[in-house]
């Protein structure tokens, strides 16, 4: 059975755009990025993103600084009204520059809109550093946060570990992942949510490649370990199942997005979305062979 061509691009992982960072401490270089005729605005809504960048409008309120596009300076707005597209939508339909600026401007809107008020005295904040920075009256600063999340794919010889939620459509199955922990590295994290999901235990973790995941706000840090023991069984309620898949289903599943495995119900298997860091690191260790 032929194995995919490759690894699929990782959506939102675009970084073309001149974050400019320098800029954010100069009033007078903002006002100007902000009356530049070329300035444009990525706008964010309640249900995603708009496809396409819009001209600044003077009804936008605070102006989020991005940095500096080809075209002119860029900003991220929140706007109400139709227009706004799912992200995993655009995720299949759009480059991967233009998802790169979607996802930072998507993080700072969700950051900005659970601190409007201090986290420590309750009172309202307003934006400095164009918009990267937000302080109250007593001097209480609160910086853009990204929470990290590792995501990895345990491997045995030619067979791969992927479990798969109750939400997800019928037969897809995906690989393992949770969010770090505080005064953790990355590895333990690697090893300890493989343990608490899966009951398995891993050896020799590899870092592969990461991806800014804007749902809202966290980065996908995408890991291969090596199966060291244990029999898979699902350990918490985040999985309905976990299972090992051979690297022959995995690469048809790869190839056409969808197979079908021998077993009591024909289970039809789905391998994670071409958009996903999931999918890269199963089409990776594919592509690979034996």
């Amino acid at each position: 059975m032929g194995a995919p061509t490759g690894p699929a691009p990782i959506a939102f992982a675009g970084g073309a755009l001149e974050r400019a960072g320098e800029l954010r401490t100069k009033p007078e270089a903002l006002a100007a990025a902000l009356a530049d005729p070329r300035a444009m605005a990525i706008v964010i809504g309640p249900e995603g993103a708009h496809p396409e960048p819009s001209p600044l409008r003077p009804d936008d309120d605070e102006p989020i600084f991005l940095g500096l596009a080809e075209s002119g300076p860029l900003f991220a707005v929140e706007r109400q009204g139709p227009g706004a597209v799912n992200l995993r939508e655009l995720a299949v339909t759009l480059p991967a520059d233009a998802l790169g600026a979607i996802a930072y401007a998507s993080g700072l809107v969700n950051w900005r809109r659970g601190h409007r008020f201090c986290g420590r005295c309750g009172q309202p904040t307003e934006a400095g550093e164009g918009g990267h920075v937000r302080t109250c009256a007593d001097g209480h600063q609160h910086h853009p946060r990204t929470d990290p999340v590792v995501i990895m794919l345990v491997t045995d010889g030619d067979r791969a570990l992927l479990g798969r939620q109750a939400v997800w459509p019928a037969g897809r199955y995906s690989a393992l992942a949770g969010f770090v922990e505080p005064g953790e590295p990355l590895e333990a994290a690697v090893a300890r949510e493989v343990r608490e999901e899966a009951g398995v235990e891993v050896r020799d973790v590899r870092y592969i490649a990461s991806q800014p995941w804007p749902f809202p706000i966290s980065l996908m840090l995408g890991f291969e370990a090596t199966y060291e023991s244990g029999e898979p069984t699902t350990r918490d309620a985040e999985l309905e199942d976990v299972r090992w898949f051979g690297r022959d289903e995995l690469a048809a599943a790869s190839r056409e997005d969808v197979a079908w495995l021998d077993g009591p119900d024909s289970e039809r298997l789905l391998v994670p979305p071409p958009f996903a860091i999931a999918r890269l690191l199963v089409d990776r260790w594919v592509a690979r062979g034996g």
